[in-house]
């Protein structure tokens, strides 16, 4: 394990094939070992992050086509686990200005960055399909890369705020977690699209917790199409004592 705290930026990435000398010298696996160990890790991540307290720091904004703010949704939590592992979030903060057209809902937006945070567990195994794509390296990782999607029946969005990932996820492939993971959060209203994100992750000795996501995309509301800029920030990691 790499015990140096790292955050990839997304500005400061850089993608690249793995070469095939890289290859020969990294660990082989094939998909499905990939995926249990990933797995494995993940329920390990999950079990850990029980013992933090963090913050979760999200704006949605709506920009005009001459590049004027025309709303902005703000909301600004802490969150923590009880003793029996139950999460809470203390929201802090929360306004919003943005159009009547594109609501968003304290669940709503819960929900969204819970998929922008995705972690592979066992459970992830039985909700998703995951197909592996091939390698690819991203700063100093080599990676294995998947492409993810729900194989479950999606609750119908407008009774439901569950929300789903459909996309990419990038697997480090020495710790075997999560380092990076893009796509849309499914299912969508008919009339509201979600926009395309990208989540990095950091480094904290043994583990990858969430650290920064954006988006910035043209989605549709209504009958016309509206750009929308997303970012969201998970600070403060803190471990809880007495656990």
């Amino acid at each position: 394990m790499r015990n140096a705290v790292r955050t990839i930026i997304a500005s400061l990435v850089f993608a690249a094939p793995v070469s095939s000398a890289e290859l020969t010298a990294s660990q082989q696996l094939p998909p499905t070992e990939i995926l249990s160990k990933a797995a494995e890790r993940g329920a390990q991540l999950v079990a850990a992050l029980k013992d933090y307290s963090y913050y979760a720091e999200l704006t949605i904004q709506t920009v005009s086509q001459s590049d004027t703010i025309t709303g902005k949704f703000y909301r600004f939590s802490q969150v923590s686990f009880d003793r029996d592992g139950t999460r809470r979030e203390k929201i802090l903060e929360n306004t919003s200005t943005l159009p009547k057209d594109v609501y968003i809902g304290t669940n709503a937006a819960s929900n969204l960055t819970r998929v922008y945070s995705f972690i592979i567990t066992p459970e992830t195994l039985s909700q998703y399909e995951l197909n592996y794509v091939g390698r690819e390296r991203i700063d100093e990782l080599n990676t294995f890369v998947f492409d993810v999607k729900p194989r479950i029946k999606l609750p119908d969005p407008d009774k439901s705020p569950d929300r789903y990932l459909k996309g990419r996820v990038w697997i480090d492939d020495q710790d075997l977690c999560a380092v990076k993971v893009e796509g849309r959060a499914l299912p969508e209203q008919s009339a509201h699209q979600t926009p395309k994100f990208e989540t990095y992750f950091q480094n904290y000795d043994e583990y990858w917790f969430p650290a920064y996501t954006s988006a910035d995309d043209s989605i549709r509301v209504g009958r016309n199409f509206t750009r929308v800029i997303v970012n969201v920030r998970f600070t403060g990691y803190k471990k809880t004592t007495g656990r």
